[in-house]
């Protein structure tokens, strides 16, 4: 049993499925069938089961039955019985206005608290070994947010913190695919015990806290993870240092293409010709509009239609089509309308996420980085995604004389050479997704 100190003391809050089952894998998992996940266990009264079998309260698709989402629901969050919320760290209620999946979500609010947290707990432990999470997640009107699920294998001190920062959109659902953060003793994914969430403010953090949630998901992870190098700003260290420094390993990159940009070298950018450089060795260029000191989410739609669309224009005329379906969000917001204008024209989206990403990814729109310039902290999520099967999402700006030392940044790449990850593109990772 679990003390109010203990609660307490390790950073986060959880949350956890509507009973995580009485039986330590996942087929005792409660809200699930034994099935393949395509008829959900529990249905509303007035659920209808079609010719099909599939089983929906309103007549809209659920997640449970998008064959195309990888993994097998532990969480419904139907009914709420089950989940506590943390001392002091703000209510638990059901939203059943609009659910990612299902009749109702798991709304978690903090209005003085610090943070919002919740958990649950199964005695007889459940077996995680080979999984990677992930969530649906809506935040109310806080444009950044802190998420953090631990897994207490079986206890606080032997533990596995998984992370990931929201910069948008707020009002609207999307999947997080949780990374590996930080280990805690000796933990056995064999025997999680208790799943917490915690929901924390990021930068202001004045206001409520208040963010609904839906659908935790375990995804079968690779044996091996994977490393994506990407560069951003269609700077010319990029093809004088990092392209001759990946090349010596057998490694490609990203590249994040401004059009506008491209051939100012006075500011110490990109010429048209080293752009087919990077693409002859391999790299995906992809789109990054030009938005200046604002986020694309400032701009009114139709603008950011058009931003999004020139930018990959440019990429597609000038022959670099396969770098031109992935996209990088200037300075890391991404807006309501935003995120459905990149879902339109892209097939995959990179922001800010702090951390690594589950594998397989769950959605391609919302893969999170990290800097490439944070010494022992990059090089442990590197670990990390190689211990844990995930995507380790590196991002890298001036590289050599005005940033990260070419020292540093070579020392980086063994460092990468020597884990057992694969370095990948945009287009390898997602092909291999699809695949």
């Amino acid at each position: 049993m679990m003390t109010d100190r203990t609660r307490r003391s390790f950073v986060t809050a959880v949350v956890s499925a509507g009973a995580l089952g009485s039986a330590g894998c996942l087929s005792n998992v409660s809200g699930r069938d034994g099935s393949n996940g395509s008829r959900p266990a529990e249905s509303s009264p007035n659920a209808v089961e079609d010719a099909n079998g599939d089983v929906d309260g309103d007549g809209n698709e659920t997640a449970a039955e998008r064959p195309d989402l990888p993994g097998e629901r532990i969480a419904s969050f139907e009914p709420l019985d089950d989940w506590v919320s943390m001392i002091d760290a703000g209510t638990l209620e059901a939203a059943t206005d609009d659910p990612y999946a299902g009749t109702q979500s798991a709304r978690l609010r903090a209005d003085d608290a610090e943070y919002a947290a919740v958990y649950t707990t199964n005695p007889h432990g459940i077996d995680l070994r080979e999984s990677n999470l992930s969530l649906a997640v809506k935040a109310a009107e806080r444009e950044q947010l802190q998420l953090t699920l631990e897994l207490l294998a079986p206890d606080h001190r032997n533990a596995v913190a998984l992370r990931r920062t929201l910069i948008g959109p707020t009002d609207r659902w999307v999947r997080v695919d949780f990374g590996t953060g930080r280990v805690e003793g000796e933990p056995s994914l064999a025997d999680v015990r208790e799943i917490r969430l915690s929901v924390r403010p990021r930068g202001d953090s004045t206001g409520p806290v208040d963010c609904r949630v839906d659908d935790l998901r375990a995804v079968d992870r690779p044996e091996t993870g994977k490393v994506l190098l990407l560069f951003d700003g269609t700077l010319e260290s990029h093809h004088s240092v990092a392209l001759e420094r990946l090349s010596e390993h057998g490694f490609a990159g990203v590249e994040a293409i401004i059009p506008e940009a491209v051939g100012e070298t006075r500011s110490g950018r990109l010429t048209r010709e080293q752009l087919d450089d990077l693409a002859d060795a391999g790299w995906d260029l992809a789109a990054r509009p030009r938005t200046g000191a604002r986020s694309l989410a400032d701009y009114a739609p139709d603008e950011q239609a058009e931003l999004i669309r020139r930018t990959k224009a440019y990429l597609e005329t000038n022959g670099f089509e396969d770098g031109a379906d992935y996209f990088v969000a200037p300075r890391n917001v991404v807006g309501p309308n935003t995120m459905d204008l990149v879902e339109d024209h892209h097939e995959g989206a990179f922001r800010f996420g702090g951390a690594p990403n589950a594998l397989p990814v769950t959605d391609p729109h919302n893969l999170g980085f990290f800097s490439g310039a944070e010494g022992d902290v990059t090089k442990e999520y590197v670990d990390r995604a190689a211990e844990f099967g995930q995507l380790a999402v590196l991002h890298f700006e001036h590289v050599g004389d005005d940033g990260l030392s070419e020292r540093a940044f070579a020392d980086l790449l063994e460092h990468v050479d020597r884990a057992d990850v694969d370095v990948v593109t945009a287009t390898e990772l997602l092909d291999h997704d699809r695949n």
